[in-house]
């Protein structure tokens, strides 16, 4: 967002407090304005506001050396929870899974449903028990496998989604913050967040499923890789893809064949710094011959760090936890 008038630029220095005493943890006035850059003042405005509202907690007082004692604030964790679903599988069968996070992250409680014969409402009443019982949730973030546009489900592994406008749907009947977005573009930014944060190089995630398409997200500089039409990272669109079997080369089995061609494909296209891969049929031996295959094409300096992931559950939902939180604390700042 372009900061252009004095009100914009105060709603971003809360947003830089905020975020900056999330990190600190605990942290007095001085050690925000360190942190920011900003004035002592500035700091102490803001902080005053955010406490009268109760999103900050004035903890205690540090130990005088000489002067007035230096007040110690906290971020309140319980001033709001985000909830992150996913749903994945089939309109046959599949899993519901959520997970409720504080206001800081931290996650609270997790709730995992099997299902048959998914339905939308199937998927709204798993929400609504969870909403009922947890009082304070503002914002909802939901993960899908498939492309979502402007909150429509344009295409899905659940085909009983597609057509939908999802985000529309949920936001009424639950009366908060939506964001719904595709699996592998929150996989990515959760995976990025937690053990990439900060690095600018380009990031990808590669899931291998079973019994569906290979899907891949990307992160380049923090921000996910969507492309023009949200369509960027549907590896499985590549030339290559439905062409495999397993008399291809006999001492591959098809699932390492694809993975040679995917992140060969990365790698001239995007040079990502590290791909993590997952799946089903994926160990870490297999990410071994996956290197070893590639530095027969390509010299060694272009190969990024491989990653295994013996499973996405905890990079998707920490991805959709987080990417929805920013986008909630965006919204609720700047259209207050």
């Amino acid at each position: 967002m372009t900061i252009n008038t004095t009100r914009q630029m105060k709603k971003k220095n809360i947003m830089l407090v905020t975020r900056t005493l999330k990190s600190l943890v605990s942290a007095t006035k001085g050690d925000i304005s360190d942190q920011t850059g900003l004035s002592l003042a500035t700091c102490g405005t803001i902080l005053n506001e955010l406490c009268a509202q109760g999103e900050v907690i004035e903890e205690s007082l540090d130990e005088s050396r000489g002067g007035r004692p230096a007040k110690r604030y906290i971020y309140n964790s319980n001033y709001f929870s985000i909830l992150s679903v996913y749903a994945e599988g089939t309109n046959d069968t599949g899993i519901i899974s959520s997970s409720l996070a504080s206001a800081d992250g931290k996650i609270i409680e997790e709730y995992n449903e099997n299902y048959n014969n998914f339905t939308a409402d199937m998927l709204i009443s798993h929400i609504q028990e969870i909403v009922e019982e947890h009082h304070n949730i503002k914002a909802l973030g939901l993960g899908l496998p498939g492309v979502v546009v402007d909150g429509k489900v344009l295409t899905c592994d659940i085909t009983n989604l597609e057509g939908l406008d999802i985000t529309e749907q949920l936001n009424r009947q639950f009366g908060i913050f939506v964001q719904v977005g595709n699996d592998m573009n929150y996989t990515a930014f959760g995976f990025y967040r937690n053990n990439c944060r900060d690095i600018k190089d380009p990031i990808a995630y590669i899931f291998m499923p079973p019994r569906q398409c290979a899907g891949c997200g990307i992160v380049i500089s923090g921000e996910m890789l969507r492309g023009a039409s949200q369509f960027a990272g549907e590896v499985s669109k590549l030339p290559f893809y439905d062409n495999l079997t397993a008399e291809t080369n006999s001492y591959f089995n098809p699932e390492i064949e694809k993975l040679i061609h995917i992140t060969s494909s990365l790698i001239a296209i995007i040079n990502p710094i590290t791909i993590a891969i997952s799946g089903n049929e994926i160990t870490q031996t297999c990410i071994d011959e996956l290197s070893i295959e590639l530095l027969k094409k390509f010299d060694s300096k272009h190969l990024p760090h491989f990653v295994y992931r013996d499973s996405i559950k905890s990079d998707y939902h920490n991805g959709i936890s987080e990417y929805t939180l920013d986008a909630y604390n965006n919204f609720r700042v700047f259209n207050s």
